[in-house]
C-alpha cells in the first residue's frame, strides 16, 4: 500500500494528541516540532503540502529590513535572529546572499541614511552576516553594469539569506521530518469541519481524490490553514481576536539578467522593495503589493506590466523585457494579521503592515489558530505552538528535543566519503560526483544514503531520467514511495523546481518525462500527464531540455 493511502487509513484510528489542518509552513513546522517532542500528531491539507501561499514566496529568509521604517524593531530583531538560526541549522539549504541596493535621486531618504540603517540591521542580527557596504554611483557602474545609474545617487550592500531550492521543497522537508518521528500526514484530505464533545475534537474529513469521508479524533485542534484560517474557524464556530487581510504579490521568472550571485534591490514606483533574484540561469523579479479581498488570485496583465516596467526602467538590458520573455509566474497572497476591529491597520500605510504571526488560543476548547507568519519565522512558530499545546495539557515527553536542522556534520562527512568511493564511470563524470552528492544531500539529507545504496546496487540509477533536468532515476523512485506525489504538478512545481525555471512546452516535450510519469503514477501515467498539460502526450517525447546544470542548479 502506498504511503498516502496507508496514512489515510490510519487517520481514523484512535485519538491523536493533535490534529493540524493545513500543510503550509505553519502547519509543517508545528507537526515537526510536536512530533519531535513526543506528541501523537496528524496533519492534513486540502491540497498538496505547501500547495497554496507557501509555494509563492520570494525564496528569501530575511530579517525584514523594511520594517525598520515602520519602527517594528522587536519584529526585525526577532526575524534577524531567526534568519541566523536557519543559516546555522540548514547550511546546505539556507545561504547568506548579498543585497545590492540602488537609490535614485529624489527618493525620500539619501543613500547614506539608508546605509546607516543597514548597520542598525546588521547589529540587530548580532553581526552574524557580512558587514554592510556603502556604494557610490561609480562602484555600482563598475560592479553591476546592468544597473541603470543615470538617475542614481548611490546605494548600499548588505546581507540576508535565500533558500537554495524552492520554498515548497523546504516546507515538505518539515513534513517528512514530522513523519519520520511518527506523524501521520496526508495531502489532498479536506477538513469539512469539526465539533468538540467530552474533551475530544471530531473532525469530518474527505479524501478529495476518492471522495471517501471519515472522521479524525484529537484532543487538540490546530487551524494552520493559512489564508483560510477564518473560513475554517467559521466551520468550527471558533471566535478569535485576529483576522486576515490579504496582499497579492507576484513574481515573474525570466531569462538570467546578471550572472552575479547577488540580489539587486530597488524601490519600485509604488515605494516598496523590488527584487531581482538569481535562480540558476533564470532570474525572479518582483514583487507587487495589491490589496485583495480573496485568497484566490491570478496574475493580470496590469501586474505583468508593472513588474516589467519597473525592471526595464532600472536595468540596462540589450532589449526591454516583454511578456514573451516570461518563463513562469508566481502569484499568491500574503496573509496579514490585524485585530478583529482592524486596530493594527489604523494610522499605517497598507504596505507597512508586517508579516508578523499571531496564535489565538481557545483554552476551553483546546484550539489554536495560527495567523500570518513567513518562512523566516518558522522555527519560532514551531516552538511557540509546542509550548501552547503543552499548556493545554498534552504531554511532551521530549520537550527539549531540537526538532529542526540538518544532521550533525559528521553524518554529512560520512555520506560524502561514501559518495566519493563510488564508481560511477560511464554514468556521471568524476568531477561532478561531489556536486551530485551535495545536491542529493541538500534535497534529502539522510535519505541521500538510500539513494547512494540504490546507485551502488545499480549504477543506472544515477542516470538523469528527465533529460535536461538534474533529477536522477533513483530520485523519481524515492518520490514515488516516500513523497506522496498525487499529481504531476506536485513533482514538477513543489518537490522540484522544474516548472519554475523551464518553459511549460519544453517540459511537455522532454525525453523521459513520460517514463517518469509511469514510475510515479503507474497505470494512471497518461491521465496525470493530460491532467497537467491539458492535452494528450506522446508515449516517449523526443525533445530534450537545455543542459541540466545550467537550468536547475543554483550554486
Amino acid at each position: 500500500m502506498k504511503l498516502r493511502e496507508s496514512n489515510i487509513a490510519k487517520l481514523s484510528q484512535g485519538v491523536y494528541d493533535v490534529l493540524i489542518i493545513g500543510g503550509g509552513i505553519n502547519g509543517a513546522v508545528s507537526a515537526a516540532a510536536l512530533s519531535g517532542k513526543g506528541a501523537r500528531v496528524a496533519l492534513i491539507d486540502k491540497r498538496d503540502f505547501a500547495g497554496f501561499t507557501s509555494q509563492q514566496s520570494s525564496n528569501l529568509a530575511w530579517g525584514g529590513i523594511k520594517y525598520l521604517e515602520s519602527h517594528d524593531y522587536a519584529l526585525v530583531r526577532k526575524l534577524c535572529l531567526s534568519r541566523n538560526e536557519l543559516i546555522r541549522s540548514y547550511p546546505s539549504r539556507v545561504k547568506e546572499i548579498r543585497f545590492f541596493a540602488t537609490i535614485d535621486k529624489g527618493f525620500r531618504y539619501p543613500p547614506w541614511f539608508l546605509w546607516l540603517g543597514t548597520w542598525v540591521y546588521w547589529l540587530f542580527g548580532n553581526g552574524f552576516t557580512r558587514k554592510p557596504r556603502f556604494l557610490t554611483k561609480a562602484q555600482i557602474q563598475h560592479e553591476e553594469p546592468v544597473v541603470e545609474t543615470n538617475k542614481a545617487r548611490g546605494g548600499f550592500e548588505y546581507s540576508d539569506a535565500y533558500l537554495h531550492d524552492n520554498d515548497s521543497r523546504f516546507v515538505y522537508q518539515f513534513v517528512h521530518s514530522a513523519m519520520e518521528r511518527g506523524c501521520i500526514a496526508a495531502n489532498y484530505v479536506e477538513s469539512l469541519g469539526a465539533q468538540r464533545h467530552d474533551g475530544i475534537w471530531t473532525t469530518q474529513a474527505r479524501d478529495t481524490e476518492t471522495g471517501e469521508t471519515f472522521t479524525i479524533r484529537s484532543k487538540v485542534l490546530i487551524n494552520a490553514s493559512g489564508p483560510f484560517v477564518d473560513d475554517h474557524n467559521a466551520l468550527t464556530g471558533e471566535e478569535t481576536e485576529h483576522q486576515h487581510l490579504f496582499s497579492k504579490g507576484i513574481h515573474l521568472i525570466v531569462p538570467q539578467i546578471t550572472p552575479n550571485r547577488r540580489i539587486l534591490t530597488f524601490f519600485a514606483d509604488d515605494g516598496r522593495l523590488f527584487f531581482v533574484i538569481p535562480m540558476g540561469v533564470r532570474t525572479c523579479v518582483g514583487t507587487t503589493d495589491t490589496s485583495v479581498e480573496s485568497p484566490y488570485t491570478e496574475v493580470t496583465d496590469a501586474d505583468r506590466d508593472f513588474v516589467l516596467s519597473n525592471i526595464n526602467k532600472r536595468l540596462k538590458l540589450e532589449r526591454p523585457l516583454t511578456r514573451e520573455d516570461i518563463i513562469a509566474e508566481r502569484c499568491g497572497v500574503r496573509p496579514l494579521v490585524v485585530g478583529k476591529q482592524g486596530d493594527d491597520k489604523e494610522g499605517r500605510d497598507w504596505m507597512q503592515l508586517s508579516r508578523k504571526h499571531a496564535i489565538d488560543t481557545d483554552h476551553r476548547n483546546a484550539h489554536l489558530s495560527i495567523y500570518g507568519g513567513k518562512l523566516t519565522d518558522c522555527v519560532n512558530v514551531g516552538n511557540e505552538v509546542s509550548d501552547l499545546v503543552a499548556d493545554l495539557g498534552i504531554a511532551l515527553p521530549y520537550r527539549d528535543y531540537r526538532w529542526y536542522g540538518e544532521p550533525h556534520p559528521s553524518v554529512y562527512e560520512e555520506y560524502m566519503h561514501q559518495a566519493r568511493l563510488m564508481d560511477l564511470d560511464g554514468y556521471t563524470s568524476a568531477d561532478s560526483i561531489e556536486k551530485l552528492s551535495s545536491r542529493l544531500w541538500r534535497r534529502y539529507d539522510q535519505q541521500a544514503f538510500e539513494l547512494l545504496a540504490a546507485i551502488r546496487e545499480d549504477p543506472r540509477e544515477a542516470e538523469v531520467l528527465i533529460k535536461g533536468t538534474d533529477y536522477l532515476r533513483c530520485e523519481i523512485e524515492l518520490a514515488k514511495h516516500q513523497e506522496m506525489i498525487v499529481k504531476l504538478e506536485d513533482f514538477l512545481r513543489r518537490r522540484s523546481k522544474i516548472a519554475l525555471v523551464v518553459p511549460r512546452q519544453t517540459i511537455r516535450d522532454a525525453e523521459g518525462l513520460m517514463e517518469a510519469c509511469q514510475i510515479l503514477f503507474e497505470d494512471q501515467a497518461q491521465a496525470r500527464y493530460e491532467e497537467y498539460f491539458g492535452q494528450p502526450g506522446a508515449v516517449m517525447p523526443a525533445q530534450s531540455l537545455p543542459t541540466a546544470t545550467t537550468v536547475l542548479e543554483q550554486e
